[in-house]
């Protein structure tokens, strides 16, 4: 009862806004079909739209009314649905080198003639080839000779003999082939020694951001050619330059003279003369004797300091001196390279008195890793117990085997270079007698060890002396094999140089090569290449 009267006073105090409110409602409900229709009447009778309510500001809507100029409308009109061009297909080199504009580091390429390709260009090859990126030889060939060799860096021939124009075409060929493949261009005669390792070690240290025009042999102190015996090196970035100014170079090529055309053509071109050093490195030649004899002359000349530091050495008519060159040269670097080695490890072991353990932390043999640590008893590595002619427990499936194949030479090997180590270390008055015991292990993070207890008689006390070697033949350095694609379908080439004393090892060979690769059907291919 008392609820009605609060309610009836509550209503009178807010009439007002029940009034404002219930008319509101009723002016909605009848004013909202005129808004919906969207077109009003002005003061001149026209029609307009209202642009807040209107339909066409809905992207739903599709209302053709005209509204603002200014309002935003799709086109359908002459659209078509599909795409008229088609996307262009990318097409990706089939290495990343050539897509990324990787370069190799140097090009040799060498001036002969067809008669002399076969002589001093083999034995030119022979020595070079495997040191640098790329060999090349630029012959005379009239006619449709075939030339009876076959070289893996490749000849090319050029059937105009003019002689003032050969040095150009070699020129033309770069340029056309190989411009922009390589860092450095080495150009030379066949009747030239290279040293290539060292040339080689030079150009990794030469910036290729600077014009390269490099080398030695000049004729007199006044001209500024440089002599195509003693090698020339020229930059890319001069082959470039080089390549624009071909046309003149031939037109002004009237000496018989390779140097002369060729300097004059770089000179030209790059308006920079032949320098015999660059950014710090000196490009030396030597010029031999045309009577020189290397049984003669090389005691002379291993005194000679431009001898030893000179890059390449000429005139070297016959190929049996340019082997013997490379022979004394590779004598004399494996020398240095052993000096370094001991010096290295003589600094190591010096350094590791400062080392938290001393000592014991260097392994050995020095630089090798120290091999894997067992994580369980599952991890262990075996050792194998052998003699002079048998092994025992070398698997899990036999106890005792007799050592024959590459196993018995591996192990005479072994024995034979400790026996000469030890005479070496203690005296040639130990004179050996046999092989107490041998173990062998195979540790994949390392290579192979060897423990021997040799037996070997004093000569001068008529005694016996137990000796304990360590032996270690450590695994070579890793070489990742660059492949064009990543598939697991790619056949694996297997190529077997067999030399005539080696038949029945070669026989073997080709057995477990059945049983193992062509009885599982392997993706392998085998060739045999007989030398006699």
């Amino acid at each position: 009862m008392k609820t009605f009267p609060f309610i009836s006073t509550l209503c009178r105090q807010n009439k007002y806004f029940l009034i404002g409110l219930c008319l509101g409602f009723f002016f909605s409900f009848i004013l909202s079909p005129i808004f919906e229709n969207g077109c009003l009447v002005n003061e001149n009778g026209e029609g307009y739209t209202n642009d807040h309510l209107s339909r066409s500001r809905s992207l739903s809507s599709d209302s053709n009314l005209l509204g603002d100029e200014y309002e935003p409308r799709i086109n359908f009109a002459g659209k078509p649905n599909k795409a008229r061009k088609t996307p262009a297909l990318l097409n990706r080199p089939r290495y990343y080198s050539t897509e990324l504009g990787i370069r190799e580091k140097l090009f040799v390429g060498v001036l002969s003639s067809q008669y002399d390709v076969s002589t001093r260009g083999a034995a030119l090859n022979k020595t070079i080839a495997h040191l640098v990126d790329k060999v090349m030889f630029f012959i005379d060939a009239p006619g449709h000779q075939k030339l009876n060799i076959s070289m893996p860096g490749g000849i090319v021939g050029f059937t105009d003999t003019r002689r003032t124009l050969k040095v150009f075409h070699m020129l033309k060929y770069i340029t056309d082939n190989f411009l922009d493949e390589f860092d450095f261009y080495f150009l030379v005669k066949d009747a030239t020694y290279i040293k290539a390792r060292e040339l080689y070690e030079m150009v990794q240290g030469i910036s290729v951001s600077e014009d390269v025009h490099a080398g030695s042999g000049r004729r007199d102190e006044h001209t500024s050619f440089c002599s195509l015996d003693a090698g020339l090196l020229l930059s890319s970035s001069v082959m470039h330059k080089v390549m624009l100014s071909l046309d003149w170079c031939v037109k002004n090529a009237f000496s018989d003279s390779y140097d002369d055309n060729l300097g004059r053509c770089i000179l030209h071109a790059t308006d920079m003369s032949c320098q015999e050093s660059v950014q710090g490195y000196a490009l030396t030649s030597y010029s031999l004797d045309r009577s020189f004899n290397m049984e003669e002359d090389i005691e002379r000349l291993t005194k000679d300091y431009k001898f030893h530091s000179a890059l390449t050495l000429y005139p070297v008519q016959e190929p049996n001196v340019l082997f013997q060159l490379h022979a004394y040269f590779c004598k004399v670097g494996l020398v240095h390279n052993k000096q370094d080695i001991t010096s290295l490890r003589n600094s190591l072991v010096n350094m590791s008195e400062m080392t938290p353990g001393r000592r014991s932390g260097v392994t050995w043999p020095i630089g090798i890793p120290s091999g894997t640590v067992p994580i369980n008893r599952f991890d262990v590595l075996r050792w194998d117990y052998f003699t002079d002619t048998e092994v025992y427990l070398n698997s899990d499936f036999s106890n005792v085997k007799k050592l024959d194949g590459a196993d018995k030479k591996d192990i005479q090997y072994v024995v034979n270079a400790s026996i000469k180590q030890v005479e070496a270390g203690w005296g040639e008055h130990l004179q050996y007698h046999h092989l107490i015991n041998g173990y062998r292990r195979f540790d994949p993070s390392r290579g192979m060890d060897y423990r021997l207890d040799l037996a070997f008689r004093d000569t001068r006390t008529g005694q016996e002396v137990h000796k304990r070697v360590e032996v270690c033949k450590p695994l070579g350095r890793v070489e990742v094999v660059p492949m064009p694609y990543v598939t697991e379908n790619v056949r694996v080439n297997l190529i077997l140089q067999v030399e005539a004393e080696s038949k029945l090892e070669a026989m073997k060979f080709m057995e477990n090569y059945a049983r193992i690769c062509m009885e599982k059907r392997d993706k392998t291919f085998l060739m045999l290449v007989h030398t006699c």
